[in-house]
């Protein structure tokens, strides 16, 4: 197995991490970007991400004019998502302002919701704008929000807000529809992809998945398949297997402290419908005098594979154990009333 070029890894990262890699070297652009974009041009370089990506899972990027979108296992589109993104592409490109391939690519947002509410009509406009946020801001990054900057006369008026669309966006929308078109193809996978499909999935494998005997088998080899990202590293105990991230370094934030507490509490499971009340009784023990909020506890549970829900019960992952915390329930004490 050949080891990875920096700019490789640079490309490869990204892509696990946004589902996309942008071919435009822009004023923001840093010079290891660049390079990696210069990169991406050689034949040699699209050869060999592709080489990892197929030995890693089974599957390679798309690539349109060097443009990558990778969107595979949880990156994979929620099938109501489709259509505001669908939509918000149509917009886009019909975009007056955008015909001309100007240096100013800044738009008014409120322009881009009232064209795709026209087609989206069973959302309301606050839903769309949520959704388009967090399609095309926070995980494509192919709109950067824009304020206008204001002078002391202006603090009192209603401001617009803006974004600044990306120059790469006709191409990415031309492999996201191209990605879409094709649907999903069942490639037969080996034992290795499969084990490191469910690895990039969910970060993690216990020794009751099926997998578990195919991991001990090929530890060796999957460790170093990871090891040359210079991210990740695999941990292996007598009962899971944790895919470890460098880039997420274990949060302080009160949610995540709060999602330990919850998971390490759950002993050998508890009802799906009692996670909630759960969750409210550790925040109480925790932080009795803060507000913590539910719906972040709950996201720091499934993000850090903390939990695992089946036929209507949430147990801890073995993960929970790595965290050194005790909380009144680990303690034998019994739940109060308002949980039970």
């Amino acid at each position: 197995m050949s080891n990875l070029r920096a700019t490789e890894r640079l490309i490869i990262n990204q892509l696990m991490d946004h589902g996309i890699f942008t071919s435009t070297i822009t004023p923001q652009t840093t010079g290891t970007t660049a390079d990696a974009i210069n990169a991406l041009k050689r034949t040699v370089t699209q050869q060999r991400l592709n080489s990892y990506f197929k030995n890693l899972l089974g599957v390679v990027p798309d690539n349109y004019q060097e443009n990558l979108l990778f969107l595979f296992g949880d990156k994979r589109l929620e099938p109501e998502s489709v259509h505001v993104l669908l939509a918000t592409i149509k917009a886009v490109i019909n975009l007056p302002e955008l015909q001309n391939a100007q240096s100013d690519r800044v738009v008014p947002t409120q322009t881009i919701i009232r064209q795709v509410h026209s087609e989206v009509v069973e959302l309301d406009e606050k839903e769309i704008r949520r959704r388009i946020t967090h399609l095309f801001v926070d995980r494509f990054a192919l709109f950067v929000p824009d304020m206008p900057e204001l002078g002391p006369s202006d603090q009192t008026q209603e401001v617009e807000d803006y974004w600044d669309i990306s120059p790469d966006f006709n191409y990415v929308a031309q492999c996201l529809v191209n990605h879409l078109q094709a649907g999903e193809s069942a490639q037969p996978t080996t034992p290795m992809q499969r084990v490191n499909r469910a690895l990039l999935n969910k970060r993690y494998l216990s020794r009751d998945s099926k997998l578990w005997p195919e991991l001990l088998v090929h530890k060796a080899e999957i460790a170093e398949q990871w090891a040359q990202l210079e991210r990740f590293e695999l941990e292996c105990g007598d009962d899971y297997a944790l895919l470890l991230d460098r880039t997420h370094q274990p949060s302080k934030a009160k949610p995540f402290v709060v999602a330990i507490a919850v998971a390490r509490s759950l002993g050998v499971g508890l009802p799906i419908d009692k996670l909630v009340p759960r969750i409210h009784l550790i925040i109480r023990q925790i932080f009795p005098e803060e507000q913590v909020g539910i719906s972040l506890v709950k996201q720091a549970l499934t993000d850090n594979a903390l939990i695992t829900e089946e036929n209507g019960y949430v147990s801890p992952t073995p993960i929970a154990k790595r965290f050194v915390m005790r909380t009144v329930l680990e303690q034998d004490e019994q739940p109060t009333e308002e949980e039970s």
